[in-house]
């Protein structure tokens, strides 16, 4: 009789403990307005549900509509995360189910992002941010459509998209479970385009990016986010074409693409292009597939490498000068490394070492910028550069760029057989709210 208790117990402690982890997230759950724009009639309740995401950044979402007996609109949709407290959301939002007219082009006005709030008292919201759409012909397509009964109706639907201010409240945190959620976060399974390239097999482990404006200079400016970490953040295409080189994460990466304005010349025409094993993959926002679109997603697929043997450490450091570079604190486990060679290319190797792992041995310093991710722990981090060779011009030297949420610090290391490059980095975590 006791053990049956003790599993019963045991029992409802692990599923009490499932039903708090998929609740963990901030974002999955059900989000309600009502939008009351004519005293005496009833109001237009938006009603926003949001699943478990995939790969903890692309959110399967369905949004209602419903104005009274006029309007009932049904819609699935995909949202991104572009920082830790936005959401893009995506140009297309399939119908599912639209009576007794369709609003066609005008949920393209539902763009931008969602940006997430918590107030001391009440519950968590969402409030939309839009990037403006002025012209394209949008504003008076479909209005004279239909009987025209429903242009007040139309009227109303319109403003809301179009300008109105909407901000959703969270009213449970069930999240979203439609037999549709695979669709719409794995392209694979249907041929509906929810902003989702297909996937890309590859083993490397590195692959080269370049950026660029694929139109006149205008002001566009993009942001880049890789499996959730800002890779680039609203960086201004000019006529320099960008390229780095990106190190993938074994498995799955997410690479979204947003654009964060539409320039002086709508929409943006950011184009990204990805070579990995001698093929280069474009993801532009100049095809009309992704005119005024939010953001698009890159899917890379790093196969598991074959085993090898232990990275062999450089030799001793113990001969060598530490020289501190700098110290400073962040409030972000996850960093990304940026080195390249930022006077002449002459064959310089480095080793790095983050406390006592060697993460990079042999690493030649390039032109090209290289990336290399590093998590650390709570409290102080050490980081070691030490030169494996001068090169063919002493000292060994590279450009350093350490990049922390949306901040960063550039730093010129300068190294040799006598002196290594040191810099702290104190992780002070956020405070759990």
């Amino acid at each position: 009789m006791k053990n049956r208790i003790f599993y019963i117990v045991l029992l409802l402690f692990l599923g009490l403990a499932a039903h708090t982890n998929a609740q963990a997230d901030k974002w999955t759950g059900t989000w309600r307005m009502e939008y009351k724009p004519w005293p005496g009639r009833p109001p237009l309740v938006i009603e926003l549900q949001v699943g478990l995401p995939g790969q903890q950044t692309l959110y399967p979402a369905l949004l209602k509509l419903d104005y009274g007996n006029t309007f009932h609109g049904v819609y699935e949709l995909l949202l991104a995360t572009k920082s830790a407290t936005q959401l893009g959301i995506g140009r297309f939002k399939y119908p599912v189910s639209e009576t007794p007219f369709r609003l066609g082009s005008w949920m393209l006005y539902l763009n931008g992002t969602f940006n997430y709030g918590k107030p001391t008292n009440g519950p968590a919201y969402m409030q939309l941010s839009r990037m403006w759409i002025k012209d394209f012909g949008l504003f008076m397509k479909g209005l004279d459509d239909d009987d025209e009964i429903y242009t007040s109706t139309k009227v109303t639907l319109r403003g809301l998209l179009y300008q109105d201010s909407i901000r959703l409240k969270k009213i449970n945190a069930q999240p979203w479970t439609g037999p549709h959620t695979n669709r719409i976060i794995h392209p694979e399974e249907d041929s509906i385009y929810f902003g989702i390239y297909d996937q890309v097999i590859t083993s490397d482990s590195v692959v080269q990016l370049s950026i660029k404006d694929d139109d006149q200079l205008d002001k566009d400016t993009v942001t880049l986010v890789h499996n959730g970490r800002v890779l680039l953040h609203r960086m201004e295409m000019n006529d320099q074409t960008r390229e780095q080189r990106i190190l993938l994460d074994t498995g799955m990466n997410i690479l979204t693409f947003f654009a964060d304005n539409y320039g002086g010349l709508p929409p943006n025409t950011g184009n990204m292009r990805i070579t990995t094993e001698g093929k280069t993959h474009v993801f532009d926002f100049a095809h009309r597939a992704n005119w005024y679109a939010t953001y698009l997603v890159a899917q890379f697929y790093r196969k598991p490498a074959a085993p090898t043997a232990p990275i062999k450490a450089p030799p001793p450091t113990t001969t060598r000068k530490n020289e501190s570079l700098t110290s400073f604190t962040v409030h972000q486990a996850d960093i990304i490394l940026e080195l390249w060679d930022a006077q002449q290319e002459d064959g310089d190797s480095i080793s790095l070492r983050l406390n006592d792992n060697w993460i990079a041995t042999g690493l030649p310093v390039k032109k090209a910028v290289q990336q290399i991710k590093i998590s650390l722990q709570p409290g102080e981090n050490t980081l070691l550069f030490m030169a494996d060779n001068l090169g063919s011009i002493p000292p060994n030297t590279a450009a350093l760029r350490i990049r922390f949420g949306t901040q960063a610090k550039t730093l010129e290391l300068k190294t040799d057989f006598q002196r290594n490059n040191l810099v702290k980095i104190i992780y002070d975590p956020p405070a759990q709210p």
